[in-house]
This record gives C-alpha cells, structure tokens and sequence, in this order.
C-alpha cells in the first residue's frame, strides 16, 4: 500500500540535487545563463537526493536493527517529493507498510543551517588533520562559543522562504566555499558532516515511528514524538561514531570513546538543526494545518534532556562506583552550549518565517555577502522589494490592488468575506470550497497558484501576473489563519 501511495506524489528525479536546484533557480530569474552556480558539499549531493536518502536510510537501517528494532523496516518506503508542503512526515498503512515523504526544500533549508554554523566555526575546522579538528571543537564547546549571530542566518533562511512562498520551488543562497590554505589544499568542510548527520536525524525521526508502530500524527502525540527523536538520535549516534571511527583509525591516541562522545555530541547538534529547519519550513508555508511536528524548542529541550540530565550523570557514577568530575563537566557543557545553540537558531527561525504585517521591514541589509553568493543583484533587489510589500499592513495591500482587477476581492477580504473574494477573483467554486475546508492543510503557494489561474482570465501578465496574486495571497492567507 505504501508503494502505490508513493505514486501519488510528484517525486525528485534522479539528476544531481545541485543541478536539480541550479534548474529551479533559473527557472525562477535567479540564474544567468552564464553564471556558475553549484551547491555546495560536492561530495554528499553530487548523486539525486533520492540516493542520499537511500544510502543513509540503509545506515539507519542496519543501527535501528543493532538496536533490536529493524524487524518492519522492510516495508517502509521512503521517497523525497517535489514541491510539497510536507516537510517530513511518515504515514502507515494497513498492510504493516509505511511511507516517509521528505521535501525537496527541506535538505536545501538544513544546507543553509548547515553552513552558516560552518561558517561561525570556521576558524575551528581550518585544519586538514581530523585529530586537530575533534580538539578545537571540543575546546569550543567547553568555552560555550557555538553560536553566532542568527541575524545572518535569518536573512539567508528569508530568501528560501520568500522565494518558496512566491514561486513553489526550493531555492538556496550558497555560501562561499573553497576556503584553501596556503599549499593549496582545501580544508574539510565541516559543513559536510553536519548536513548528513543532519538527514539522518529526520530520515531516522520518520523511520523510529514505522519501527515503534506508531499510527498518532506526531503533532498530537508528544510522548511518540519524543520516543521517535530518541531511537532516531541513538541510531544516528551509531552511523556517526562508526564514520568517525573510519576516518580516525590511522591516527593514533584517539580513544573510541573520544569518537562516540563526539559522535553523540555531533548528532544532538544535527537533531536540533533538523528540528528548527523543519520549524522554519512548515511556519514559512503553512496557511492552515501546517505543524507535522511538536514545536522545535520543545523537542531540542526534551531530547537535550534525556540525553545530558543530571539522571544520566548519577547513573554513570553509580555504574563507575565514584564521582567523575571530568564526565560532569563534559556533560554539563555539552548541555550548555546545546542550550545556548539552540537559542540561537530558534531566533533565527523565528524571524525568517515571521510574515505578519508588520511595519519595519526585513532587514536585507543583514544579508552576509562575504559569507554567501548574491545570485544577482537584479534578482535580490526584486526579492527584497516583494518581501518589503508583504510585510505591510492589511490596508498597504489592499491599496497595491487598487488599480487592478483583483481589487474588489481585496474589500471584500477587507470585510472578512474571503469566499466572496474568492468569487469575485473568478476562483472556481470547488477550489474555494478546498481552501475552506478546515480539516486539509492549506500551503501558502498553492493559494497563489489557485489566484494566479484564475487571474489569467483578466488578461493579467508579465510583472502583474507574478505579483498581484501574491500581494492577494497575503490578504486572504491572513483572514484564513484566522479563521482556523
């Protein structure tokens, strides 16, 4: 049953997830056609997306049957789905099969995560010997220093979400990349290791729920959601400390103990990254019935606290049979700096899917143009200039209607009547009827989808046809959440 319903959905090719978003982007004005342009981490996404979720949904396999829960993973697909709302989301089925949908934005939405730490603990990862890397990170995270300014990452997470909201498709800002040092060699690129631990996560969060028979959705069911993140975090640690394990076993005085508390450090960071990102996405999108997951402050917090309490602490001591300061320590900056991350990104979050009315507009100017590649200036011009107008007031919107057709929807929207709006739009009676109803999710594009079709009726194009919808999309989304 899963696989039949896998064929409902529109699903990512099997060309290159850089080439798949490069097509996206120009599809969009983002892109010249001489402009070079490749995602990043070349050697995770140089096969489709679809691959990379395949080979690390094995890995994740093989540790949750380590685990002594891989008995019904054998009739669990998983697919990544183009241009859906869903951020990840599992669904059973009757015949014991499931079905893990992930979003084409949501692993372009972690990359951005992803390399902005990279980018705030660059000076931490520039060296190409893995040992030196393990000890300036863990002398960052004894510091607390693990964090950044989430203004800068805020405003690279906004473009996405302007340009997904706007357009339908996954987009990305890149960061500079290819950092080298002076013989020319490049370093690694910690960014790299975060994005896959990253995938894991969300694969391995979907994939615990088919494991532990799960049938409630995770947003109703905070006991399952956290049970989920727990088994998807202890299968990642295993997939994490075998890797780091490979790469270390030629230097010598590394413990293995060192990697797997490497390991289990490096997948917390990577669970509460996948968490925020598939925050940002579904509050960005979402009209109406948009959250698949518990609020990701709520589950970084309990996650972090099943993994770094005080209980864990006693029960290490009480195994060792004395106090271990230098275990409580490590424990207790490790539970500080997740804390202290996790305020970071989630202020980030926030701000890049805020779009209430509000009357100081994004502040573009955050944008880090020695840390990211402008894709061109025309473009960024016209996203920061849409993101400005969609961030007025309900009145502002209305008057940027005022000499078009759309404008007597606009009142009538004004006067709480988004069905007549609709109508007056020339919307189809069954497409308003699907936008009201209350019990489907609502995606904020495809209320711009269904406007912009109708609007072709009235002959708008170019410029019109792009932006009025949009601006009428604002309107009526915000009566509609309302409504909810």
């Amino acid at each position: 049953m899963a696989q039949a319903a896998a064929r409902n959905y529109l699903q990512v090719g099997k060309e290159s997830y850089s080439s798949y978003l490069r097509k996206n982007m120009s599809d969009i004005g983002a892109l010249s056609g001489d402009q070079k342009w490749r995602l990043p981490f070349p050697e995770l996404f140089g096969e489709s997306l679809s691959q990379v979720l395949d080979a690390a949904a094995a890995d994740l396999a093989s540790a949750f049957t380590t685990l002594g829960r891989g008995d019904r993973l054998s009739r669990l697909v998983v697919i990544a789905a183009k241009s859906q709302w869903v951020s990840a989301q599992y669904a059973p089925y009757d015949d014991e099969s499931g079905l893990v949908v992930v979003s084409d934005s949501l692993a372009g939405l972690c990359t951005s995560y992803c390399q902005h730490l990279s980018w705030e603990l660059a000076p931490i990862f520039d060296t190409t010997s893995f040992l030196k890397l393990l000890l300036r990170l863990a002398a960052a995270l004894f510091k607390g220093t693990l964090v950044g300014d989430p203004a800068r990452l805020a405003s690279v997470l906004r473009y996405h979400h302007i340009n997904r909201r706007a357009h339908g498709v996954a987009t990305v800002l890149l960061t500079q990349q290819d950092r080298r040092n002076g013989d020319g060699n490049e370093h690694h690129n910690e960014g790299d290791l975060f994005l896959l631990m990253t995938i894991r996560f969300l694969l391995g969060h979907e994939m615990a729920h088919h494991a532990l028979a799960h049938h409630a959705e995770c947003s109703q069911s905070p006991e399952q959601e956290s049970q989920a993140d727990f088994l998807a975090l202890r299968a990642g640690n295993l997939v994490n400390a075998g890797v780091m394990k490979k790469h270390a076993s030629d230097v010598p005085f590394v413990r293995e103990q060192w990697l797997e508390d490497a390991g289990e450090f490096y997948g917390l960071v990577s669970a509460v990254i996948g968490m925020l990102a598939v925050q940002s996405l579904e509050e960005a999108l979402m009209v109406r019935r948009g959250r698949t997951h518990r609020p990701a402050r709520e589950r970084a917090a309990r996650l972090i606290e099943l993994s770094l309490s005080d209980a864990r602490i006693h029960e290490h001591e009480r195994a060792l049979g004395r106090r271990d300061a230098s275990f409580r320590r490590r424990i207790e900056s490790e539970r500080n700096a997740l804390q202290s991350l996790t305020r970071s990104l989630a202020a980030a979050t926030d701000k890049a899917a805020d779009f209430r009315a509000s009357p100081a507009n994004f502040d573009w100017a955050g944008l880090p143009t020695a840390q990211v590649v402008v894709p061109g200036e025309d473009h960024l011009r016209e996203v920061a200039r849409l993101d400005g107008l969609l961030s007025q007031p309900d009145a502002s919107l209305a008057a940027a209607l005022a000499h078009s057709p759309l404008h007597d929807g606009a009142l009538y929207t004004l006067a709480e009547d988004t069905r007549q709006a609709m109508r007056a739009w020339k919307v189809p009676d069954a497409t308003i009827r699907t936008v009201h109803d209350e019990t489907t999710a609502l995606a904020f594009y495809t209320l711009v989808h269904f406007i912009r079709t109708a609007s072709k009726a009235y002959g708008l194009s170019g410029k019109d046809l792009h932006e009025l919808p949009i601006v009428a999309a604002t309107l009526l989304s915000r009566r509609l959440a309302h409504e909810e």
